[in-house]
């Protein structure tokens, strides 16, 4: 299992690099870049013997995963340790990242916040991001919207994805600073033009008000959102096309959000079911998504909960 938020910053770390020779940087990125790690590995690996900084994270991170060689995921995270006490700031933001993801060491929000405290002091834009995330939530550290806001306002500059989605998300719901759309919309469309779900999702739900001028553009970023796997996104295209402002049938998206595990997309599509909205009556089928509905532990928005409870009573009744 690839872990994203690692290796994400391998090209950046390789670019960035104070010391390597430009060839050597070129060849092991463009190593990288095909998926020839063991090629990256033959440039790599001789620095990192040497106590490189840069080397030793990279070479940590492959080995992470074991891309080009064994996996050891003790030998990665002291490789990363290493880095890290050299004052390798991707190492410092891999440490953190991996403390707070929980997977391959044990959830240690305080940890984390530490870790990537270091890496954000040495201006790591990813490390910024999610360490103002922290704040914003006080796991790890105390809550402190403010110092949030900046740490993503830092990130973002600095061209960082998700550093855009969180100062657009910031400016959204004013937390931390005074509520802003157009600087909302500027930011959220920074990350969403990236590729970023969660900032396309948002970025439509506010063209969808309309205060920002064309309303299509809501349905253009939620496709997008939706086509990105974000499961509510693709509740709300089968929303879209119900209303005629979406093209494709509503149930076919209600049908992708169910299987995808959004609460309100099962709950809409057991209505496809037992309309015959789109599809075939199957009473059946329908009882089924609205039990996965009700047990979801994502949840069903309130408004929603006793409606789905008042139709499976219904169904079975009449069952």
């Amino acid at each position: 299992m690839k872990h994203a938020a690692i290796l994400i910053s391998i090209i950046f770390a390789l670019s960035a690099h104070p010391v390597l020779a430009a060839s050597t940087t070129g060849d092991a990125r463009k190593a990288i870049e095909d998926g020839d790690y063991a090629a990256a590995l033959g440039v790599l690996k001789p620095l990192a013997e040497q106590g490189d900084a840069y080397a030793v994270y990279l070479f940590g991170a492959l080995r992470l995963d074991g891309l080009g060689v064994e996996r050891d995921v003790e030998e990665a995270l002291s490789m990363f340790e290493e880095a890290a006490l050299k004052g390798n700031a991707h190492a410092q933001h891999a440490l953190g990242a991996l403390a707070l993801d929980g997977k391959v060491v044990r959830r240690d929000e305080q940890r984390a916040a530490g870790w990537l405290s270091l890496a954000a002091m040495r201006a790591h834009p990813r490390a910024q991001a999610d360490l103002g995330l922290l704040y914003l939530e006080g796991r790890g550290v105390p809550v402190d919207a403010a110092r949030a806001v900046s740490l993503f306002e830092s990130a973002a500059i600095a061209g960082d994805i998700e550093g855009a989605f969180r100062l657009g998300f910031a400016f959204l719901n004013g937390e931390g600073l005074k509520r802003n759309e157009e600087k909302a919309a500027y930011w959220l469309e920074r990350a969403a033009g990236q590729g970023h779900p969660a900032a396309q999702f948002n970025l439509a739900l506010l063209y969808e008000t309309g205060r920002l001028g064309d309303r299509r553009a809501a349905v253009r970023w939620m496709r997008m959102a939706a086509d990105g796997g974000l499961p509510e996104a693709m509740t709300a295209m089968g929303l879209l096309a119900h209303k005629g402002l979406a093209r494709g049938k509503a149930a076919d998206w209600f049908e992708k959000a169910a299987e995808a595990g959004d609460g309100q997309g099962q709950f809409l599509y057991a209505v496809a079911l037992i309309e015959a909205d789109g599809r075939a009556r199957d009473a059946d089928a329908a009882l089924e998504w609205l039990d996965r509905a009700l047990a979801n532990p994502r949840g069903l928005p309130p408004e929603l909960e006793a409606g789905a409870a008042t139709l499976r009573n219904k169904i079975e009744a009449a069952i």
